[in-house]
Formats: structure tokens, sequence, C-alpha cells
């Protein structure tokens, strides 16, 4: 791999996205929320995982804001949580991703993304946990009005509402934690148990609102007892009254550096060390300033081979859409902060290698395969283990793909490429099967031991690496 052109390639992808998006700056407003009430609009068996229900839900709140006034929302949520005692007391607030509708017209209603349940499948229900997504863009309850249309149509189920102002979002994302400590306002017999500790979870559009929250402090009583940031630089989704969009990502404020917060797990993949930059977004900084290293609460995983958008989180029935599985990470992250929230200190930050240069921008150091080197590395990027060689590439993974930039989108520019090594050079890399399957086995034995990644996991990763198809003439011994 010519590292030196792959620098001036990935340069030039940034330089053509550059003025796409424009800087917004607005003021953050604190404020208090009460739910009135709870609507569960339909209840049902959770088809995914045994134990559970599923219900889709309205809950209704009152704002009343620092200025005085006072504010209400009617927002739709969807609730899935354990029966007959089969909790773990561990709730997860998914910050709902409606981005898609910042982007294109709203021809469609389902451009809304639970993006949780994207990167974690059915594990957090397999292990427990209770979880609820909630609408609180104003932007999305602008676009479709306040109630279901009674048509007997299909619809997304969390995109009818009504919100006063946009900057109540905060509120009625604190009120969704506050509904899963306390659940009174459910109404019926087989309402939710209460959990002792509430995650806060958000992808990209969420994980810059999550940024906002602490750089702002909005949650000073600490509602949330932990917060998953995912996929994000140091960007913030600002709110403001003001349509269409009523807000749009900009730049943060301080983070806090004292640890006097609940603590912080944050995942971002190679896209996110390149993409925000006021050269390339007109606002934000790459993610090497979101690693926070001297704050004791604050922990930074960076995924080698990683794109914002990878495949098997979202595929977008692109060509070459990178397809490094960065899940088995996510649901580690998980259980690694709520283990924090609890007490037990979450696995060392990991970063990438490079530098910033004058403009803040990142510089990553490379391996031979053209992947950055250091951060979590999963099987699909080469590493080493007690000085052995663990991980067995496949092909060689991209932040960034250029099918994105004309016309312009975003989904697509973000979700990176795929290109597989030709046979001759799996051959050469791989004698046999076994040598294979050793090399994916070290690399996801070290890294269940340091809790990167998932007992569960690592027998999936080395199960899977006996059946991946390999060129003929690899030998299975």
């Amino acid at each position: 791999m010519d590292n030196g052109k792959s620098t001036v390639w990935t340069t030039a992808l940034l330089q053509k996205a550059l003025s796409v998006l424009m800087t917004l700056t607005f003021i953050p407003i604190t404020a208090e929320a009460t739910i009135q009430s709870v609507s569960v609009n339909v209840s049902r068996d959770y088809e995914n995982a045994s134990g559970y229900t599923y219900a889709e839900i309205t809950v209704h709140g009152v704002v009343v804001r620092a200025d005085g006034s006072e504010g209400r929302y009617s927002v739709p949520a969807v609730i899935i949580y354990p029966v007959h005692g089969r909790g773990k007391g561990v709730g997860v607030v998914d910050w709902l991703n409606s981005a898609f509708y910042h982007f294109f017209p709203p021809t469609t209603e389902f451009g809304t993304f639970q993006f949780t349940l994207l990167a974690t499948g059915s594990y957090l229900f397999e292990e427990g946990y209770t979880y609820v997504s909630i609408q609180w863009n104003k932007a999305v309850t602008e676009i479709f009005g306040p109630a279901v249309p009674p048509d007997g149509q299909p619809h997304n189920p969390l995109i009818y509402g009504s919100i006063d102002r946009s900057s109540d979002a905060w509120e009625i994302l604190l009120d969704a934690a506050r509904l899963l400590k306390n659940p009174g306002a459910y109404p019926g017999n087989d309402s939710p148990a209460p959990v002792a500790t509430v995650l806060s979870s958000g992808y990209s559009q969420g994980a810059g609102a999550q940024l906002e929250l602490l750089a702002e402090g909005l949650d000073p009583a600490r509602v949330y007892d932990g917060h998953l940031i995912q996929m994000i630089g140091l960007a913030c989704w600002k709110r403001e009254d003001v349509a269409p969009h009523f807000g749009f990502f900009g730049d943060c404020g301080p983070l806090p550096t004292n640890g006097d917060h609940a603590p912080v797990i944050m995942l971002a993949a190679e896209t996110d060390m390149l993409v925000f930059h006021p050269a390339v977004l007109g606002f934000g900084k790459s993610a090497f300033f979101t690693r926070n290293p001297a704050n004791p609460n604050w922990r930074q995983y960076e995924m080698a081979g990683v794109s914002h958008l990878p495949e098997p989180i979202l595929p977008l029935g692109v060509p070459n859409q990178n397809t490094a599985d960065a899940r088995p990470i996510f649901r580690a992250a998980f259980d690694n902060l709520a283990r924090w929230a609890q007490g037990s200190a979450a696995p060392a930050a990991l970063y990438f290698e490079g530098s910033v240069d004058a403009t803040g921008a990142f510089i990553p150091t490379t391996d031979a395969d053209g992947h950055f080197a250091g951060g979590v590395r999963l099987p699909h990027v080469e590493s080493e283990v007690h000085g052995l060689v663990a991980g067995a590439p496949l092909g060689h993974h991209t932040p960034l793909n250029p099918l994105g930039l004309n016309p312009f989108h975003p989904f697509v520019f973000l979700s990176g490429t795929f290109t597989r090594f030709s046979d001759d050079e799996l051959l050469s890399r791989y004698p046999s099967r076994a040598d294979y399957v050793q090399r994916v086995k070290r690399a996801a034995n070290d890294l269940a031991a340091r809790r990167y990644i998932t007992q569960e996991d690592r027998k999936a990763l080395i199960a899977a690496a006996g059946h991946e198809p390999l060129p003929a003439g690899i030998s299975r011994n």
C-alpha cells in the first residue's frame, strides 16, 4: 500500500466535501421537566427476545424552562423491557438518530435509526437490559405532525408528536431516563420494573447531542449514570427554534476535564478522525480532540479499519461498502460502562498512532496494509500479541467512500470501502486455514482478556474463522 498516495486521496475526498454543511451557533438553555402521563399504543411479546415486552408509547410532559416559561411535549417512544424478574437493573436510552431528515426530503417515514439496536443486535436483551428510544427532534415532529394518520397503513412509531421548543429536547431525553428509573407514570399492571442505572447511547447525530449535554452541563443532577458516545468527532448537536431544521452540528464548548460527571466511553472510527474539521464541514474538530486523557471518568476506544457507517451496522446497498464488523466492541462497551457506573473502572483507552498538524487535522500512522496503526484491533486488521502476529485481514478497509461525492450523499461518503486481497495475496499470507484461524484466535483471545470484546464474541469470531471462504489453494491443515 502506498501510504503517501492514500493520504493524498483521503485529503482530496475531504476537500471535495468542503462547504456542504454550514456552521450554526446556539446558546444552551437549561430547564426542568415532569412526565405527566404515558399512553401505551401497542404492547406485545417481543419477537426478538424471549421474556421481553415490546411497547410503542407516547410520553406526555411539561418543561419549566430557565426563563420561567413553560412548554409541553407529547412524543413517541419504543420501550423493550424484561418481564418475570429477568432484568439486570440497567436501562439504556437510545438517543434516536433522525439526521436523514436534515439531508434528504421527507419522502419516507422510515428515516429514523435506532443505532443502539443496529450495533448490538439482540445482545442487550440476552443480558437483561431495559431499552427505550424516544423522539426528541422538533425537526421531525414538525414534518409529520402530532398524530399517526388513521388510514390503516404502516407508520413509523417514532415520528409523530409535538415539541414546543427545540431546546426542550434535553429535558425530553432526561425524562426518558427518569421514566426508566421510576416508571410510575406507566399505566397497567405489566409496566416495566424500575432500574437503578441508566446509560445514554448516541450514534453520530445522537452522539453530538450527548457531547452538548456534557459540554454545557445539562445533566447536573446526574439523571444518567453513564454515557456511551459513538461515531463522532468534537462536534455538538445544537438546538435552535428556526425552521426547518431547528438546529444542527456546531462547535462544542470545552469538555469536562475533572471527572465530575457520569462515566463516559467514546467509540470512534477512522472516519471520525478525519471528517470533523473546520476546513471540511465548517465546524468541529476530529476525534483526536475528544480523547480527554487527563479526565479519569473518560475512555476513548478508536477502532482500526472501521468506517463511520460500516455495512454490518447499516447496509446501504452500495458496492464495496466497508465490511468491518465493529459490533463486538459496541456490545462490550455497554457492559464495561454499566460496570463502571456501578464502581468497576472500564479498560484503558486505546488510541490510534499519529498526530495533528497546525490546522488540527489528524495525520494517522498507518500499518503495512494502510489501516490506521494502534487503537482497538479486531481480527480484520493485523496486530501483535506477545510477539506473535495476530489478526488476519482479508483486504483493505477505508474510512471514506468517493461514491458519496457526486452527487453528495453523506451516508455513502461516510460508509467507507472494502477491497479484498487477491487470491495470490491471501495464499502468501495464510498457507493453511489452521494458520488463518490461529491468527484470528490470538487477536480475539487478547481482546477478550482485556475486556474490549465479550467472551461470547471471542468464541463467535473464532468459530466464524473456521468457515470463512478462502482461496482453494489454502490447505485445511
